[in-house]
Formats: structure tokens, C-alpha cells, sequence
């Protein structure tokens, strides 16, 4: 009996040593319990965004900011947050290569130190630059064929970014298939613009706990439920509700506070702040 429970007890032993062993290794990554939760002091907060024209806002018709300033009303209901300032330098038609020299020449280097929240939008341009290059003999190929560099591209942007600051949440919002507007037959183009949002995707995630991607292809599948501008390519003020509240989800199911290192959470003290 005795050396029965000799083992039982060193069975116990050894999984609450193991236990102990994986959340240590939990907390040192950036994971923090929800029991270990604490009342967080709302600040100033300012929020950057980066890219092309969908971070731009570009057919918002409600002249709203697009989903950055949707987001950025929406933010000021969070604990953790007195205030919001946003820094939005992006620029429509600004491709990956554009992107990565704008982060290379440091004139944004004080803006990210400064950081609290950064979102970005880039890919769309990339991907419309070789249609038009290959108007006339289209093929999936052309894509594939493109498809590294812009992995590599991709990869630096946000090497530049962490560069910057280090534990930044950063909301990484892949791209949609806007053929699908004008025929149900778009071909390949479902998977070419699967395959970018994949490399963008895989990029974010083995990274840290501290960048989420937002898939948004889903949400502009033809235009039947009136998410396009009449340019029928960026969204209109529907279309960025529906980013915005993207965003929020993939935040709530990510969890925010552990996101932000305990500085924010999508709780509730929104009355306080009206």
C-alpha cells in the first residue's frame, strides 16, 4: 500500500511540476491567464494604419474613415483607453514594394515607436498590377510566378514594423476577390487570391502572440448584399462596416488583453466614456 501511494504521489508531483513547466513557458511567450486579469488605467491611445486604399477608406461614401474610423469610435469604448488619435498613412494605390520603401526610409519610424494599435491592408495593388501587365494572356502563372517575391516583400514589411516596436498588436487584413462582382465565373481567381491570403496568413501567425490576421475575402462575394462603392472594387460605407466588424470578432476570439500585453480589452466601461 505504501509504495502505491509512493507513485501516486509521484505521479502528482511530476504533472503539477509539468504543469507548471508549460505555463511558465506560456507567460514568458506573452500569454497571460484570464484569471490573472487586472483593472487596466485607460491613456491616450494612438492608432497607425498603414497600406493601400482600403485603409485609406477610399468609397466610404458616409466620409467615416472607412473601417479605420469605424475602428477607431468603436476603440474608444475598450478598457485601457481615455482617448484615441489616429495616424493614417495610407495611400490608395500603394503596392507592397511602396510600402516597404515608405517603412525603409524611417519617416514613419517615431509614428511606430509611439504606436499602440496598428492595422495595414496590402496586396490588392500587387495583384491588379499583374492583370494589367497580362491583360491580353492572363494565366494562373503569371500570379505563381510573382507570388515569392511579394512573400518576401510581405515578411520585410513587417520585420520593419516589429523593427520599430516590438509588442505592438498589429491587425493584418488579407485582400478580396473583386471579380467577383462582375461574373460568377472568376476562374482561378479564387485561388490565386486564396494563395496570397495563405502567405500573408502563415507570416502573422508563426510571428507572436502579439499580430492576428483578419480574412476578409468571404465578405465581398459578389455584390448581392450592396458592400461595393460604384466604382465596384472598394468597398462602400456597408462594406467597411462589415471590415470593422471583422475585426472586432477576430479581436474578441483572439483576446485582446493578451493581445495587447494587458494594456487593452474590448470590456465594458463604454458608458463611462460617453
Amino acid at each position: 500500500m505504501r509504495k502505491v501511494w509512493a507513485v501516486c504521489v509521484m505521479v502528482l508531483s511530476i504533472s503539477v511540476l509539468s504543469a507548471c513547466d508549460i505555463t511558465s513557458q506560456l507567460e514568458d511567450s506573452g500569454w497571460v491567464p484570464f484569471s490573472d486579469k487586472k483593472n487596466i488605467k485607460d491613456k491616450p491611445i494612438h492608432y497607425v494604419s498603414l497600406g493601400d486604399s482600403l485603409t485609406e477608406g477610399v468609397g466610404d461614401e458616409k466620409n467615416q474613415g472607412g473601417y479605420v474610423g469605424r475602428l477607431a469610435k468603436e476603440m474608444q469604448t475598450w478598457d485601457g483607453v481615455k482617448s484615441v488619435t489616429v495616424t493614417n498613412a495610407a495611400k490608395k494605390g500603394r503596392r507592397s514594394d511602396q510600402l516597404l520603401a515608405q517603412l525603409e526610409s524611417g519617416e514613419l519610424d517615431d509614428t511606430l515607436k509611439n504606436a499602440d494599435i496598428i492595422t495595414f491592408t496590402i496586396g490588392g495593388n500587387d495583384i491588379m498590377k499583374i492583370v494589367k501587365s497580362h491583360m491580353s494572356s492572363l494565366d494562373k502563372g503569371d500570379f505563381d510566378r510573382e507570388l515569392p517575391s511579394y512573400e518576401k516583400r510581405y515578411e520585410k514589411i513587417f520585420q520593419a514594423i516589429r523593427e520599430q516596436n516590438k509588442k505592438v498588436p498589429i491587425i493584418a487584413i488579407g485582400v478580396y476577390n473583386p471579380f467577383t462582382v462582375y461574373t460568377n465565373d472568376v476562374g482561378q481567381t479564387d485561388i490565386i487570391m486564396k494563395e496570397y491570403n495563405d502567405v500573408m496568413r502563415t507570416i502573422i501567425e508563426q510571428e507572436n502572440h502579439y499580430a492576428i490576421f483578419v480574412p476578409i475575402n468571404d465578405l465581398f462575394v459578389s455584390d448581392d448584399d450592396s458592400v461595393y462603392h460604384n466604382d465596384y472594387f472598394h468597398p462602400n460605407a456597408k462594406g467597411y462596416r462589415l471590415m470593422e466588424h471583422r475585426i472586432l470578432t477576430t479581436l474578441e476570439q483572439q483576446d485582446l488583453y493578451t493581445l495587447s500585453s494587458g494594456n487593452l480589452d474590448m470590456g465594458g466601461n463604454s458608458d463611462d466614456k460617453k
